[in-house]
């Protein structure tokens, strides 16, 4: 069912500096344009993380979005290989989770005649990702029904009161209301702020039309990460703010933020805050181990 024709991309391969204590994001993707996400950790990786949270106080556990797959050491060849292997014996799908679909500008970054010019995915992988929603709403309420129906179907644009966000934000007496730029314009701004020096080659090579907040975690620009990042975002004098989401278009406007904090934002995944004249901004990720960051121009 999956090509044996792949691109193998591996985050935070020019990172690694021992091959038995290393974690990295593998993203795999097929000539029909479908691209596939899977965690590699070494054993001795999650060793080392567990040992670090329990000096610091935190959980035993150690938590990584799905999929996980443990390996002894990780390398290019090592990786590539389990690839191979799992489409070879029909594993794939068990081992890699759908990512998303490459978009036309993404498609440079691949080889020449890579991808197909027929339809754009396997009919399989659809029928099993719809028997999975199919049995959700099983248990769903027909409101909820009624708006995947409407979304699937009808109107896909997020709205905003598809944001758990926003009542939350309510609840807490601040105004909330869309915003008249787009989140779209939103992320060309704060690409033009937040990254201003880096090249195009540059912005390529960190995959940065994935995540915005990729020139963080390739550390191309210096900022605060982890609790440091949510120190500084709570202590921050909070005025009007804007809010958007990597995934949608959807650009929210706080008129007076002052009461909102790190607290509000920890069920949110690839989120930017930013101060309405963008000097400075807070970034959620959706990996456990990256972020939050936070960065303040000339702070």
């Amino acid at each position: 069912m999956f090509s044996k024709k792949r691109h193998v991309r591996i985050d935070w391969e020019c990172s690694i500096e021992d091959e038995t204590d290393a974690r990295v994001s593998v993203h795999v993707t097929f000539p029909d344009y479908s691209q596939w996400v899977a965690n590699f950790y070494t054993v001795k990786c999650i060793e080392s993380i567990r040992n670090d949270h329990l000096s610091r106080g935190y959980n035993e556990f150690v938590w990584s979005e799905e999929y996980l797959i443990i390996v002894d050491k990780i390398s290019r060849s090592h990786i590539e290989n389990i690839v191979d292997e799992s489409i070879e014996q029909n594993t794939f799908e068990y081992l890699f989770k759908y990512f998303c679909m490459v978009r036309v500008w993404e498609t440079k970054q691949y080889p020449d005649g890579f991808f197909e010019t027929g339809p754009k995915i396997n009919s399989d992988i659809v029928m099993r990702q719809a028997g999975r929603l199919y049995e959700m709403l099983e248990h769903a309420s027909d409101e909820l029904k009624e708006n995947i129906k409407r979304f699937l179907f009808d109107d896909r644009k997020v709205r905003i009161e598809h944001l758990k966000l926003v009542p939350k934000l309510e609840a807490k007496h601040m105004s909330v209301a869309q915003a008249e730029l787009e989140g779209r314009d939103m992320k060309r701004e704060w690409e033009d702020v937040f990254a201003e020096g880096l090249d195009a080659q540059e912005k390529i090579n960190i995959y940065m039309e994935q995540y915005l907040w990729h020139i963080f975690s390739y550390s191309k620009k210096p900022c605060l990460s982890d609790v440091q990042a949510v120190e500084a975002f709570r202590n921050e004098t909070k005025k009007a703010c804007y809010v958007f989401y990597q995934g949608h278009d959807l650009a929210l406007l706080i008129e007076d933020a002052a009461q909102l904090m790190p607290e509000d934002l920890e069920d949110e995944q690839d989120i930017y805050i930013v101060d309405k004249d963008f000097k400075w901004t807070y970034v959620v990720t959706h990996e456990s181990e990256l972020g939050p960051y936070f960065l303040e121009i000339g702070g």
